[in-house]
C-alpha cells in the first residue's frame, strides 16, 4: 500500500511539473538553434563611428 501511494505521489507531482518542463524543453531548443545557425544582428546600412578627443580635466 506504502509503494502506491509513494507512486501515486510521484505521478502527480511530475504531472504538475511538466507544463513547465514542457516550456523550458521548447525555450532551450529554439535558444540552441539560433545559436548553432549564428543568427546574430544583421546591419544594413552605413555604421557611423564618432570620433573622440581625450581632454585634460583642469584643476583649480
Amino acid at each position: 500500500m506504502a509503494v502506491l501511494r509513494i507512486l501515486l505521489a510521484v505521478v502527480m507531482t511530475l504531472g504538475r511539473l511538466l507544463p513547465f518542463l514542457i516550456v523550458g524543453v521548447l525555450l532551450f531548443l529554439v535558444r540552441w538553434r539560433s545559436v548553432r545557425k549564428g543568427a546574430g544582428p544583421k546591419f544594413r546600412g552605413p555604421v557611423y563611428t564618432v570620433d573622440y578627443e581625450e581632454v585634460e580635466d583642469e584643476e583649480e
